[in-house]
């Protein structure tokens, strides 16, 4: 039986597969054969999550707001299934 796990490390493996994912998705969507990476959605990234309060403050010098937006294409959904992959795996 292996030891416990953290899941914190299954949190950074996660962002880090996405992100790695991501980057090596819209690479090689570029090519012919790999066209299936940019599934849709503009510029081959789907919005999942989009959360925005834009202005919350308005002080008329300063303006302050706040924007959240989670983006996937296939390579990142790839790229954490291999993250939990290496998850299990450690």
């Amino acid at each position: 039986m292996r030891g416990k796990r953290s899941s914190w490390l299954l949190v950074i493996l996660l962002l880090a597969g996405a992100v790695i994912g991501g980057l090596v998705g819209e690479a090689l969507a570029k090519n012919v054969y790999f066209s299936w990476m940019s599934f849709g959605g503009v510029n081959g990234y789907r919005n999942l999550i989009a959360f925005s309060m834009d202005p919350l403050i308005d002080a008329r010098v300063l303006k302050l707001g706040f924007n959240f937006t989670v983006n996937v294409n296939a390579g990142s959904v790839l790229g954490m299934i291999v993250g939990i992959f290496v998850y299990l795996r450690a």
